[in-house]
């Protein structure tokens, strides 16, 4: 399958020369985060889930099959999985089942910082690690990115150790 022509082609914000496909991921990133938040939070599936978290017991008590509600969570789960490994395609080019392997460890961290259960929080984290990543890498030496994220991580979890968007439960 070719590309189209536009995704290999850069636009230019305030200087900076952005690639067209960087662009594409962020808006399916937009859109995907939005579609999750208004699923979570305006249906009635969203609802059962979200309820099914905090205490399963008494949604089953109620008569709700939590098992279909956690089972389209997993299929909703396998849909941006491969979302995911389509869109790595534009980025990486390549296929590897291996890809994203050395990924995982900031997707914890991210997970960690904006807060264990908060949609919202680990969006802003994604946005956070990144920028934070990225400055290290171009300001200092490469690879004192990696550590800045691990220092971030150290410093979040001293201060808010439940994330910057954690609550108790």
């Amino acid at each position: 399958v070719v590309a189209p022509a536009w995704l290999g082609r850069t636009t230019t914000v305030l200087g900076a020369h952005i690639p067209n496909d960087r662009w594409l991921l962020i808006a399916t990133a937009v859109v995907v985060l939005v579609a999750l938040n208004a699923f979570l939070r305006r249906t009635r599936y969203g609802l059962i889930i979200r309820a099914g978290v905090e205490n399963r017991a008494m949604v089953t008590a109620l008569g709700i099959d939590v098992r279909r509600a956690f089972t389209l969570v997993f299929a909703i789960g396998g849909v941006a999985a491969a979302l995911a490994g389509v869109l790595s395609n534009v980025y990486f080019s390549t296929v590897d089942p291996a890809r994203g392997t050395s990924l995982l460890i900031f997707a914890f961290i991210v997970v960690v910082i904006g807060g264990l259960g908060s949609l919202r929080g680990t969006a802003g984290a994604a946005v956070v690690v990144g920028l934070v990543q990225q400055y290290a890498n171009y300001y200092a030496s490469t690879g004192l990115g990696d550590l800045s994220v691990v220092l971030l991580l150290g410093l979040v979890l001293l201060v808010r150790p439940r994330g910057l968007s954690g609550s108790f439960a």
